[in-house]
C-alpha cells in the first residue's frame, strides 16, 4: 500500500511541476481506472488499508484518506 501511495504522490508532484506533466497524468489515470475495477469487498479492503496506513502517518492522514476521491473512485 506504501509503495502505491509513492507512486501516486509522485505522479501528482510531477503533474504539478509541468516535468513530463501528460505523462504522470496518464499513469494516474491508468492507476485510477485499475483500481476502479475492484469489486466491493476489494474496495472496503483497499478502504481499511488506506485508513491502516494514514493512522501509522498522521502528517499525511489527510492526503492518504483522500487518494480514492482524488482518483475519482468515490464509489468504493
Amino acid at each position: 500500500m506504501r509503495a502505491l501511495l509513492a507512486a501516486v504522490a509522485t505522479l501528482e508532484d510531477l503533474v504539478k511541476v509541468g516535468r513530463d506533466s501528460q505523462m504522470a497524468l496518464n499513469a494516474l489515470e491508468e492507476v485510477a481506472f485499475e483500481l476502479g475495477k475492484m469489486d466491493a469487498g476489494e474496495g472496503r479492503r483497499f478502504i481499511e488499508a488506506l485508513e491502516h496506513v494514514a493512522s501509522a502517518e498522521p502528517d499525511r492522514a489527510t492526503w492518504i484518506q483522500d487518494v480514492p476521491s482524488a482518483l475519482g473512485l468515490d464509489r468504493i
